[in-house]
């Protein structure tokens, strides 16, 4: 098993792991970042919001929200270093040559459960996001003036997270034999990402119009 710790690199070296050949950390992970990114900057509106009178009415509903952030955070690093865990055996799987019969049946039974694993963690880095929405679309409205932009690029962040763990899906759930099972994982998917980008794009021209 690899272990990726996400949260031991610092950025330098991190982007040059993701640039390098090796198969962890990738797409899956850095969508994963994007989410915590997306986090990040929502707890930054929220600590430029809370203490200042101008916002002392929605000073509770954003402590919430600053709380839940770095829940969210923390809920992120663990995602992208989980997506190395499950996505590394299957790619070692990918070249494994069958000898016999009995190789083979036991090499799809393995490929099943390793595809299936690494579509899941990609379909929970999706509904963490999504879990973020309502919030980042608060905050575009409600938080601080001077960083409706940072809401911008959280809500942008938070898109891109859902948009690349979604490639994560649907590149598992294609060489799945259960296709019932596939199908499943690929409705509830497919649902989110539309969802998601719907409403993202709707905050995103929001808050483009305040700032021009």
């Amino acid at each position: 098993m690899v272990i990726v710790n996400t949260a031991g690199y610092n950025i330098d070296e991190y982007i040059k792991e993701l640039g390098s050949k090796a198969p962890v950390p990738g797409g899956g992970g850095a969508s994963a970042v994007a989410g915590a990114l997306s986090a990040a900057l929502s707890s930054m509106v929220c600590n430029l919001t809370v203490g200042k009178k101008s916002y002392i009415s929605v000073e509770d509903d954003i402590k919430k929200i600053l709380e839940n952030m770095n829940k969210h955070m923390e809920s992120f690093i663990k995602l992208s270093d989980k997506d190395a865990e499950v996505f590394y055996p299957l790619s070692q799987a990918y070249s494994f040559k069958p000898q016999n019969d009995e190789e083979k049946k036991m090499h799809e039974e393995n490929m099943e459960k390793l595809l299936f694993d690494a579509a899941m963690v990609p379909l929970y880095i999706m509904k963490e996001a999504y879990s973020m929405l309502v919030a980042v679309d608060f905050l575009a409205k409600k938080g601080s003036k001077l960083a409706v932009s940072d809401a911008g690029v959280a809500v942008s962040m938070l898109r891109s997270a859902v948009c690349g763990a979604m490639m994560n899906v649907v590149i598992n759930v294609k060489y799945m034999k259960n296709r019932e099972k596939a199908q499943d994982l690929m409705d509830e998917a497919s649902e989110i990402l539309e969802n998601t980008m719907n409403k993202a794009d709707i905050i995103y021209r929001e808050v483009l119009e305040v700032l021009l």
